[in-house]
């Protein structure tokens, strides 16, 4: 059986007449009921307000807060302060209404349906215009593209060059390890500007990789050296992959980068028959290189040292080699679907992908 709180008040009080101490008035109730004894505090601050002329078994009638500080008028007001600052804390929209964090909490999240998000980097201010000729050049593709249509995905080489760094830090993700309060963070050397990093120009097909060339040491890509040197490692590469299929029937993708759209390139890619395909300004979203192969090889690589080019260009030489057939193909399957998504969103950068 449970003593309430009033039984318990006046015992403590009827036995403090009698000379007792809170010690021992608390013991006698602990032997009897000891569920629901109050703590020696308690009867010490009971045992005070009886010296002081209470006797009041009850509690005193308290205003409190009302019982709920979710009212239309505060969401009203929240919203408000959310629309004039949006960067504004839970914490401080708490105190501008006078309300709990919880309250603060629940009428953000479940009264306005709002939640904060960081904002997303894009490559590029898109205009109309370029929003428009990304969906005018998706909508080509895909209609050249459709299962019975005149081109053919595994008739594609797609390819771009990248910079490659001898010491690529890991993601934030990846690094973070179990620590107690005691033992100190682990340091991470972050890559910086003065980081050694190579140009790796590189090509592949639905079936692997076609290219991977490494540039000299303090050289950039020029329309002379794409010409001279990675494209012809292309085409050296289709003609032994597929010696009976004519150069016609290979479709070239890169992006719209000085190299790739200078007067030498093009007269170079029309001396040998080859199509162009086109490519929406601004788009590394729609560019396989830049969505898929870079980030899964600088993934692959990252947190490792290298001191020699020849370490670096190994190891991302059988990086690339190691990816299995079936992830290329489902790459140019990801771009269709790339191109379907660009076309929902009207021309503009999309997300969940």
């Amino acid at each position: 059986m449970d003593f309430s709180k009033e039984g318990c008040r006046f015992y403590t009080f009827t036995r403090w007449k009698l000379g007792n101490k809170a010690t021992e008035i608390r013991g006698e109730l602990l032997q009897v009921f000891p569920e629901s004894t109050p703590s020696l505090e308690t009867v010490s601050r009971w045992i005070r307000a009886f010296a002081a002329g209470k006797t009041q078994l009850e509690d005193d009638h308290r205003s409190g807060r009302p019982r709920t500080s979710v009212t239309e008028a505060t969401t009203v007001r929240a919203r408000a302060i959310i629309d004039k600052d949006p960067t504004v804390t839970l914490r401080f929209l708490s105190l501008e209404l006078g309300v709990s964090y919880g309250s603060a909490h629940d009428i953000v999240h479940e009264q306005l349906g709002l939640r904060k998000k960081c904002a997303r980097w894009i490559p590029h201010l898109l205009t109309e215009e370029q929003k428009s000729e990304r969906v005018r050049i998706c909508r080509l593709w895909l209609a050249e593209f459709e299962p019975n249509g005149p081109k053919r995905f595994s008739d594609v080489a797609t390819g771009d060059e990248c910079w490659i760094s001898f010491f690529t830090t890991r993601d934030k993700q990846s690094n973070m390890v179990w620590l107690s309060d005691e033992e100190p963070r682990h340091q991470i050397l972050k890559e910086g500007f003065r980081s050694r990093k190579r140009p790796f120009p590189s090509f592949f097909n639905s079936q692997g990789p076609m290219c991977v060339d490494v540039m000299p040491q303090q050289s950039t890509i020029t329309a002379q050296y794409y010409t001279d040197q990675v494209l012809p490692q292309v085409l050296e590469h289709q003609a032994k992959s597929a010696p009976t299929r004519r150069r016609s029937r290979l479709l070239l993708h890169h992006d719209n980068a000085s190299p790739h759209k200078a007067r030498l390139t093009v007269q170079f890619l029309e001396q040998q028959g080859i199509t162009l395909l086109p490519h929406p300004p601004y788009s590394p979203d729609l560019a396989p290189c830049d969505f898929w192969l870079f980030p899964k090889i600088k993934g692959a690589i990252a947190g490792k040292q290298f001191h020699r080019i020849q370490d670096l260009a190994r190891t991302v030489n059988s990086e690339l080699r190691g990816i299995p057939a079936s992830e290329y193909r489902d790459c140019f399957m990801k771009w269709r679907k790339r191109m379907e998504r660009c076309i929902e969103a009207g021309g503009e950068y999309f997300e969940g992908m």
